[in-house]
């Protein structure tokens, strides 16, 4: 497993390597960055990435009562999907890290504290097939940016649709060719998460781009 996390180097973004033994059931990163949000970007060689089917919390909200936050049978229902924004393209701003695949994406909080803990069940059966994962980004990418965590476009949109994940809004919108940019509700206490899907960017219609907690904005 390679790893990144933290800020980004002046000249080159150099990855560290993990060996992942069989039978392990969690995927657990840590960050911290006493700079700035930190932000963890990794790949594995069984074709994982970095994306929003990972769970992530901040230190500030959660408290573990003891039990140990790596673990399997750690409870991390309350925790948000994550944040994910940049590919690992060359051409983000973030810059590209070598030995993590071009996929990936940088994921985080939209809280802004200097820890960041991420998860990821491998035992998951419920999640998307990882290869459709990365057909869909391949193909098309909606990418959201530090300023669209807790913002949504208003206005009336195309349509409104209850999804498991980023990953199933990301494809309504994709699949309507209309759509040109969507909000998702990152947080929620139910099973499923808001997605609405939009015709217009934030660009045309600046005016009803405002805060809203609980949504990430996204656009193409």
């Amino acid at each position: 497993m390679a790893v990144y996390g933290g800020k980004k180097h002046s000249t080159n973004n150099v990855s560290v390597n993990y060996i992942i033994t069989p039978g392990k059931e969690i995927l657990a990163v840590k960050c911290k960055n006493s700079k700035s949000k930190p932000w963890i970007l990794a790949s594995v060689s069984n074709g994982m990435i970095t994306d929003p089917l990972w769970k992530c919390f901040s230190l500030r909200n959660e408290i573990f009562n003891g039990n140990p936050w790596t673990k399997p049978d750690f409870n991390d229902s309350h925790w948000a999907q994550a944040v994910a924004g940049f590919s690992n393209r060359g051409e983000n701003p973030l810059g590209k890290v070598l030995d993590i695949k071009d996929e990936a994406l940088w994921i985080s909080t939209a809280e802004d504290d200097p820890k960041l803990f991420c998860r990821r069940n491998l035992s998951d059966k419920a999640t998307l097939p990882l290869t459709a994962i990365r057909q869909d980004i391949s193909r098309d990418t909606f990418q959201t940016k530090l300023d669209g965590v807790d913002y949504a476009l208003l206005g009336q949109p195309l349509s409104e649709h209850d999804v498991i994940d980023v990953i199933e809004c990301f494809r309504k919108c994709r699949d309507d060719s209309q759509c040109l940019s969507f909000n998702f509700e990152y947080k929620s206490v139910l099973p499923t998460r808001r997605c609405e899907l939009h015709a217009i960017t934030k660009n045309q219609d600046p005016e009803n781009y405002v805060m809203r907690p609980g949504y990430t904005y996204y656009e193409s």
